[in-house]
């Protein structure tokens, strides 16, 4: 079924910079609009007020100068008065009436002595000034003044004046043309502004989501100008901040994923406080592997065929010490170190190193395996595991450190390592205790070994339950 055209709509992405542009223009041509019509309704009444002054003076100089040529009935110099009003070019009409209504003077003097017919809508005249506003029959905008002639409060005519606004409506037309062009003029100089400021807005954001799309990739290196002291600058401020800590992160990930497994590391950036640098006492276990007659077995092989066999070995060792967890704490040649319980501590550490060894060792044999097919000779190790207090962190120097576990637990599992059989797993009594449950072994008594001056209860690790 084809998409809904308001669901197409819903995704039409927007750059920020036209969003903005768009915005600042809005709104700029939005304030230019009120603004202009506000200064053209304001210059409207300035010019009716202007308008409504000098007809309304007009008016009643016209008024108060027909007054005695109405009491004489001097019809010639009320014409004149007329004609001379006339000579203002925004005076439509002026008319002199007498108390009957009828015109005594008019610019047209065909309709002297006719009734005055005034235009339909308009309010008959009082004793008071009356100042209206009607259109006339060529759709022209007329004022219209009409003020009552008195002698000696006796009612004696009236004098009608109309004042046309055309100039009124010719001045705003062209105010509105200069306002329009004006406006014109500011909101293209505004959309200039609005663009360049958008575009100063922006671009800065535009980095941050470059530098976020870099670090997303795994460029921890990405590093931002801060481009200003404002919000803008504060945030590319927090970037770099987050992206130096983001960093530092992935360094120490790169740095102990030599030694445990790079889901280990997650764990322990997650939840630094399991995280064992510094030196603390813990339960660990540890063990020992040890490839068996390896100095002999060297002495009969090239060079790069070493290289490969140890190669072989240690990643043996590597994949089964991470698949439970654990920590490669160092090479010793022809053998290893792992530790289990540190820096994460994990509850079931014997059992993992357990698990560990049972897996070395099947693993050899089938490294064995393949080496007999090959036509080369097979490889055997011991391996030794002892639970027990240690020292866990960083040792060393600045230039040189590295993480380990120091205790009598570490020389227990080498020593025990140092006295297992050719494939053969042993264990001391704690690490026994803890795993009892989870694996079949034998007893082997106690054995004197070497650095303790009582003997040491061990087990043969047989197999795993």
């Amino acid at each position: 079924m084809p998409k809904p055209k308001a669901d197409r709509a819903s995704r039409i992405r927007l750059p920020l910079k036209l969003k903005l542009s768009l915005l600042i223009t809005a709104l700029l041509v939005v304030t230019v609009t009120f603004l202009s019509a506000f200064l053209l309704y304001r210059a409207e009444r300035s010019l009716i007020a202007q308008m409504t002054k000098r007809g309304l003076t007009i008016a009643q100089h016209l008024a108060n100068a027909a007054k005695n040529p109405l009491l004489n009935d001097d019809g010639l110099t009320l014409n004149l008065l007329v004609k001379d009003a006339m000579n203002d070019a925004d005076v439509a009409y002026a008319i002199v009436t007498d108390h009957d209504g009828k015109i005594v003077a008019h610019p047209d003097v065909t309709l002297i002595g006719r009734p005055l017919e005034r235009p339909t809508g308009l309010a008959r005249l009082g004793d008071d000034l009356l100042i209206q506003t009607y259109t006339d029959s060529d759709n022209e905008r007329i004022m219209d003044f009409a003020i009552p002639l008195t002698f000696r409060k006796v009612p004696v005519g009236a004098v009608f004046l109309g004042f046309s606004q055309k100039s009124i409506e010719q001045a705003l037309d062209k105010a509105r043309n200069q306002t329009i062009g004006i406006s014109v003029v500011m909101v293209l100089i505004g959309i200039g502004g609005a663009l360049g400021l958008a575009g100063r807005i922006a671009r800065p954001i535009l980095r941050l989501v470059e530098g976020t799309r870099a670090i997303a990739q795994g460029d921890f290196g990405v590093t931002l100008a801060v481009p200003s002291r404002d919000e803008i600058g504060d945030l590319t401020e927090a970037f770099n901040l987050m992206a130096n800590n983001l960093r530092e992160k992935e360094m120490i990930k790169r740095a102990f994923a030599r030694y445990v497994d790079r889901e280990v590391v997650d764990e322990l950036l997650k939840d630094p406080e399991h995280l064992v640098l510094s030196g603390e006492r813990r339960a660990v276990t540890v063990l020992f592997c040890d490839l068996r007659s390896f100095t002999a077995l060297s002495e009969r092989l090239t060079p790069e065929e070493v290289v490969m066999l140890l190669n072989d070995f240690y990643n043996l060792m590597i994949e089964a010490t991470f698949q439970n967890a654990g920590t490669l704490d160092k090479f010793l040649g022809d053998a290893v170190m792992s530790i289990f319980g540190a820096p994460i501590a994990h509850p079931d550490h014997a059992m993992r190193a357990v698990r560990t060894a049972v897996a070395m060792r099947d693993g050899i044999e089938g490294l064995s395996a393949r080496r007999i097919r090959d036509g080369k000779d097979p490889l055997t190790v011991g391996i030794g595991v002892s639970t027990g207090d240690a020292v866990a962190g960083t040792v060393g120097t600045e230039d040189r450190m590295e993480y380990t576990v120091i205790g009598d637990s570490v020389n227990l599992a080498a020593r025990l390592e140092s006295n297992a059989k050719s494939m053969q797993i042993l264990i001391s009594g704690r690490t026994y205790r803890d795993v009892k449950e989870h694996v079949q072994a034998r007893p082997l008594g106690e054995v004197k070994v070497k650095g303790k001056e009582e003997a040491v209860e061990i087990y043969e690790v047989l197999r795993l339950k």
